[in-house]
């Protein structure tokens, strides 16, 4: 069951199509294993749609809506680009559609690097300032302590960590500002992947975190 979810503003912005690409994923991603906030999402859609027939009418230029398509298709070609391989397929997916467009297929493609003992990362998207990763931790390991310069939401795929006395699992998101300071620690029942999303650097409570950190682009 999933007990940790984000925030109305955010679903209702994602539903307005006004967050950045890497929060679009999170939200994007969380809502396919979600059913409470899908339906949240399907309800905000539909007041956006009311509002929109509440406007007055404004004149358009004539290839407005030719514009329109070409950019449409073009969203399209660059989202299928890298369609998950079938052969992935035969075992329940754990990456939800929206993130095996990014990754390439299911979490057999990712490409991982290493970030510490036990830990290792996927980056995904850097714009804007703010950059979206995917993270695996071995079972019972840790992230070093930090806490924010800005918003950070945590997506769970896989396995499940515990932070500041709380469980996140498949499907929880757990979201966090500068006013959090937290240690993940991965659970001993299996590996935990996560996708990740931060708008500003961590800040590390200590020094190895610290002297890492230009390194690992956290």
């Amino acid at each position: 069951m999933i007990t940790h979810h984000p925030g109305e503003e955010l679903v209702a912005a994602y539903a307005a199509g006004t967050l950045d690409e890497a929060s679009s994923l999170a939200i994007a991603t969380h809502l396919t294993l979600c059913p409470s906030c899908r339906h949240a999402f399907l309800e905000f859609e539909a007041l956006g749609a009311a509002l929109v027939d509440e406007m007055s009418v404004v004149p358009m230029a004539q290839d407005a809506f030719a514009a329109t398509m070409a950019r449409a298709r073009a969203g399209v070609e660059l989202r299928l680009d890298r369609p998950p391989s079938p052969a992935r397929q035969r075992q329940p997916a754990v990456l939800p559609l929206p993130l095996q467009n990014y990754v390439g297929g299911d979490l057999a493609a990712a490409k991982w690097r290493p970030l510490g003992p036990g830990i290792h990362h996927m980056p995904l998207i850097s714009a804007d300032g703010v950059t979206a990763r995917l993270l695996r931790i071995a079972p019972g390991k840790s992230v070093f302590a930090h806490s924010h310069g800005g918003s950070e939401l945590t997506l769970v795929l896989k396995g499940s960590y515990e932070a500041g006395g709380e469980r996140f699992a498949r499907g929880d998101l757990e979201m966090a500002d500068d006013s959090v300071n937290h240690r993940p620690v991965a659970g001993m029942e299996d590996v935990c992947v996560c996708l990740a999303v931060t708008d500003a650097p961590l800040r590390f409570d200590n020094w190895l975190g610290r002297l890492m950190q230009p390194f690992i682009g956290i």
